[in-house]
């Protein structure tokens, strides 16, 4: 009799033992990163969070409701720019271009500038009349560009926008969604051209002024994209501001071998609303946000006297994605699709494009020789803060970048 209880003693000692609770922890330590993950609030009425490599949907607020892009808009703008025309080309400002409402670079009616130098200018300060001396340079008229602009979104898959000019100030037929911001972001983000000019933080504007010298007076611009220099891995990206519209972006950032493409629209907490969403992105990547601390980027700066390089113009198949400095990523892997994760969003054609093969040289920096016996860089003139532009932005109730 005691034999028997001892041994059932043993059997439910072993159906008792630790091991099934530390295997029980086990998985909860595994699927916990996972549980962290809990999406975003946001203040958008519209937003989108998608991997730019393989197109899957991360995250879909509305995504393809139609509403005001602001100059969001200027992102398509600048890719037909740079497909169609001619990077040194000199283009004169016309009177009309020269009245266009703020944000404003500052050009006159008479103006000579060279096309890159106005793609700056659109991208960075957000100009308006940068926008439609491009416009009319490519298109004729702001109208026939218009129609270009429709035409390409459509190519590209953006089936939601139709658009009625090339800044994205008030228009009430000018309308994109969320969905296709983030299609035509991720598309020119393969243009090495366009990731140049997005990623940079402060540049010059060479313009000749009319009825003066021939020496090219130098505008600074700087970027209204808050993340570039702030926010680990910040690629580029896109504001826009109207009454109307409110706050809206579109923007890439990598960390890894992820990179993911945000898009937002009629936001009162903007870069909240963004950082939560980037956040969330790499979450979900297993890629955790550091902790909050000063993260320093090398500004890319562009000096009055270099000159843009000449970029051949390619199909839009072929072109090839920047290599990055850790160039983890394979070079010939093509972005598929996007794909909907979330039930809010339908599936939409992208164009698909292989990755590079070369990195984009930073400009070179301009020298003088005021010493015979050391030659010193040149002092450029003051640059203004980004912060004073973000102040400059706030004042402003008609388009602002």
């Amino acid at each position: 009799m005691n034999a028997v209880l001892n041994s059932l003693l043993i059997r439910l000692r072993a159906f008792c033992d630790p091991l099934p609770r530390r295997a029980l922890l086990g998985v909860l330590l595994v699927t916990a990163p996972l549980a962290l993950a809990a999406e975003p609030r946001l203040t958008a009425k519209a937003a989108i969070l998608l991997d730019a490599d393989t197109g899957e949907i991360l995250y879909a607020r509305d995504p393809h409701a139609p509403l005001p892009p602001a100059s969001t808009t200027k992102v398509l703008s600048t890719l037909i720019a740079i497909e169609r025309l001619d990077p040194n080309q000199m283009v004169t400002v016309s009177p009309s271009a020269a009245m266009a409402p703020p944000s404003r670079v500052g050009l006159r009616s008479g103006d000579r500038v060279v096309a890159s130098d106005l793609l700056y200018g659109m991208m960075l300060k957000s100009g308006n009349d940068a926008s439609e001396v491009v416009a009319e340079a490519v298109g004729g008229s702001i109208p026939d560009f218009a129609r270009l602009m429709n035409a390409r979104a459509r190519q590209l898959g953006a089936l939601d926008s139709h658009f009625a000019n090339p800044h994205g100030l008030p228009d009430d037929s000018h309308v994109s969604s969320a969905y296709d911001l983030a299609v035509i972001f991720r598309y020119a983000m393969l243009n090495p051209t366009f990731a140049q000019i997005a990623g940079t933080r402060n540049a010059w504007v060479r313009v000749d002024r009319a009825g003066g010298s021939n020496v090219a007076v130098p505008v600074p611009v700087v970027t209204h994209n808050r993340l570039l220099g702030t926010y680990e891995g910040a690629l580029g990206g896109k504001t826009g501001f109207t009454n109307k519209a409110k706050r809206c972006f579109v923007g890439e950032t990598e960390r890894g071998n992820t990179r993911l493409v945000v898009a937002v629209l009629g936001s009162s907490a903007l870069w909240e609303d963004v950082r939560r969403l980037f956040d969330y992105g790499f979450e979900q990547r297993g890629l955790l946000a550091p902790a909050p601390q000063p993260v320093l980027v090398k500004a890319v700066q562009r000096e009055p006297s270099v000159a843009m390089p000449a970029v051949a113009r390619v199909k839009p198949a072929a072109v090839a994605r920047p290599a990055q400095a850790k160039a983890k990523a394979k070079a010939k892997a093509v972005r598929p699709a996007p794909t909907a994760r979330v039930a809010t969003t339908s599936k939409r054609a992208a164009p698909a494009a292989a990755k590079p093969a070369a990195t984009v040289a930073k400009a070179a920096t301009p020298k003088t020789t005021a010493k015979a016996t050391s030659a010193k860089a040149a002092t450029p003139a003051k640059v203004p803060t980004t912060r004073k532009v973000a102040r400059d932005d706030r004042r402003g109730t008609g388009g602002r970048g």
